[in-house]
């Protein structure tokens, strides 16, 4: 052992007895060198990785590493190591690399790389691809091995300094074969996938990255025929615009995020309106983005329809002279008119959703859900005269008219009833 060495090997000795740590000045007085030397020697100690320094003001204090032996560490590792010298020869080998090699570990320890003595000739190009990578030279990480039990492996070789300062190679192989054969299975899968793709109705986009790589028949017909340059927010329309574009941006910047908007398109003097789904998956870190359309069009005509209807039925419920009123199966009120409302003394925000026991006094319950159960159980129109309260505590004559609807799928009865106040209509009370 040489003079260095053994003063390296005294100063690891110096900081195991002292836990806490030890500064360059206290290190050199146990030495009894100069604090240059001992400087140095840390130095070398701290780029093999066996010091640790830690800063207190001004003050430095070095400490003993917490290590591991290699040769432990090695031995939990799932994948295959070569641990190798400047000469790349072998220093360590885990059984998974041994495994690898068919060889037993005296046939491989302190051998060169290039020369390990492996029986297999298919292992001969992966010893010379680990040797071409451990000097600097591969031009491809991955190795491919061939046979009847073809395997892919993806080797790193990283750059070591050890214990007493020599450098070396670790290489490590990841076995990579389920991931190549999963992107072979996309790639017929993403076939399978174009054909399904121009026989449906929807409109579909593939983007990888920014550029457009698939658009079927059905998006040609939506967007039109030239969609290399296509701004799918500049086909929206007003006021969608701003709305689809900012969800689109949102996508582009979180594309794994799903998405979806509605709008309508303008488009070569048609309007369409369509339901956009954004997707995307990553592979091998390259983002696919999947742009479906939806032409929705009958379907939002039909419901704008239906808006304008239920605005003038509303419109007519709010002008109709006599109280209005609809009831489900519960006794709870799901519509009513400003009359109706203003009979019962309530606003008609505070009706709506109240049950008949919440809104009707006591004294008229009786008289109010009267034939309420026929004509629930039973279609028909029901007609009868009764006195009720009216806001104030007045009470008059009415003219009660009940009928049922269904509505709903599953066909729900609702009752709609009338309050007509004409007591001539009802004769003497």
């Amino acid at each position: 052992m040489t003079r260095l060495d053994a003063d390296i090997a005294r100063v690891r000795e110096i900081l195991r007895e002292q836990v806490q740590g030890m500064s360059v000045t206290e290190i050199a007085a146990a030495l009894g060198k100069n604090k240059h030397s001992v400087g140095r020697y840390l130095d070398v100690l701290r780029a093999s990785g066996q010091v640790e320094m830690r800063s207190f003001g001004m003050a430095k204090v070095f400490t003993l590493a917490k290590r591991l032996p290699v040769a432990s560490m090695l031995s939990i590792a799932d994948e295959p190591i070569l641990v190798l010298d400047e000469e790349r020869r072998v220093t360590e080998a885990n059984d998974v690399a041994l495994a690898l090699l068919t060889l037993q570990r005296e046939r491989v320890i302190g051998q060169r790389l290039e020369y390990l003595p492996v029986p297999d000739p298919l292992l001969h190009d992966l010893v010379r691809h680990l040797d071409r990578a451990a000097a600097g030279q591969a031009t491809t990480n991955e190795i491919h091995l061939e046979g009847e039990n073809e395997r892919y492996y993806w080797c790193r070789a990283i750059p070591m300094v050890f214990e007493q300062g020599e450098r070396g190679t670790v290489l490590a192989l990841g076995d990579v074969t389920e991931q190549r054969r999963a992107a072979e299975a996309l790639a017929a899968s993403e076939a399978l996938f174009r054909g399904l793709a121009e026989s449906v109705q929807d409109g579909v986009l593939i983007y990888r990255g920014e550029t457009l790589v698939f658009a079927n028949r059905r998006a040609n017909e939506l967007l039109g025929d030239d969609l290399t340059g296509c701004d799918l927010a500049g086909c929206v329309a007003e006021p969608d615009r701003e709305r689809a574009a900012a969800v689109m941006a949102a996508h582009i910047a979180e594309p794994l995020h799903p998405r979806e908007f509605r709008c309508w398109l303008r488009r070569n003097d048609t309007s369409r309106y369509i339901y956009a789904r954004l997707s995307a998956v990553e592979h091998e870190g390259e983002i696919t983005r999947y742009l479906v359309l939806t032409d929705l069009t009958g379907w939002q005509r039909a419901e704008e329809a239906l808006q304008k209807q239920a605005i003038f039925v509303r419109h007519f419920i709010d002008e109709f002279p006599h109280p209005f009123y609809a009831l489900d199966g519960a006794g709870v009120f799901i519509e009513c008119n400003d009359a109706f409302a203003s009979m019962a003394g309530r606003e008609r925000t505070e009706v709506l959703g109240a049950t008949v026991d919440e809104v009707i006094s006591e004294e008229d319950h009786a008289a109010f859900v009267a034939t309420d159960d026929e004509v629930l159980e039973r279609p028909g129109e029901r007609v009868y005269c009764t006195t009720l309260s009216v806001a104030g505590g007045e009470r008059s004559r009415f003219l009660v008219r009940k009928s049922s609807l269904r509505v709903g799928e599953d066909g729900t009865p609702v009752l709609v009833g009338v309050l007509i106040d004409r007591p001539e209509l009802c004769g003497t009370p």
